[in-house]
């Protein structure tokens, strides 16, 4: 019998009905554990370190630490967990604060008995997950921009493919070239389009009408 691999999942909000949501759909997936549960930056700190988990749920808003310099924090110790943000987009700042501070997706609270499962399996394979909310949301803008950032067509094509939520992999595989080849035009992409990371700049993209 195959053993199954569990995704160790931290919860850190602080609204008590956000614990008792997500516990109760993390507890119909057999692969995923809710390993630790906190309502604060600073407790999310402390139990990162005690229960090393591969995908950490952050809300944004929280008093004290907010979700944004706890993930900052966080990243710095453990670069390797996937932070996801949670967040009802009260603020859009808030969510671009997250994606430059290297949280990896967000899923919006609303949304958490339909998305939840298969996002957290999705961030934990490596790929950058916005979902169609926050994508709603990052597009709202007064002055919609319209910029290509002189990528061409193939680096367009990747970008629109890490849009998708493929990772490096399954890129590779798309287009029949080494994960090599992927990871250079990556970061030709991330370089034109003066970001850091990639759900800024799949983020920047959809602002550009680009994905």
């Amino acid at each position: 019998m195959d053993v199954i691999t569990q995704i160790r999942v931290m919860l850190v909000d602080d609204h008590a009905h956000i614990h008792q949501a997500v516990a109760k759909v993390l507890s119909t997936a057999p692969d995923i554990q809710l390993v630790a549960q906190c309502g604060s930056g600073e407790e999310a700190l402390l139990l990162n370190a005690q229960s090393q988990p591969d995908v950490i749920l952050m809300d944004i808003i929280m008093p004290g630490m907010d979700g944004i310099e706890a993930t900052e924090r966080i990243l710095q110790n453990t670069p390797t967990v996937k932070i996801l943000a949670l967040t009802s987009f009260q603020d859009d700042d808030t969510v671009h604060a997250m994606l430059a501070k290297g949280a990896v997706g967000y899923i919006v609270k609303g949304s958490l008995l339909r998305d939840l499962v298969s996002t957290i399996r999705t961030v934990n394979q490596g790929n950058t997950v916005l979902s169609s909310e926050a994508a709603r949301v990052l597009l709202n803008t007064s002055q919609p921009q319209h910029r290509d950032f002189k990528l061409t067509a193939r680096e367009l094509d990747i970008l629109k493919a890490m849009a998708a939520g493929l990772n490096n992999g399954e890129i590779a595989a798309r287009f029949v070239i080494s994960q090599s080849t992927v990871k250079f035009h990556i970061v030709n992409i991330l370089q034109k389009m003066g970001v850091e990371t990639r759900s800024e700049a799949i983020v920047l993209a959809a602002k550009n009408n680009l994905v």
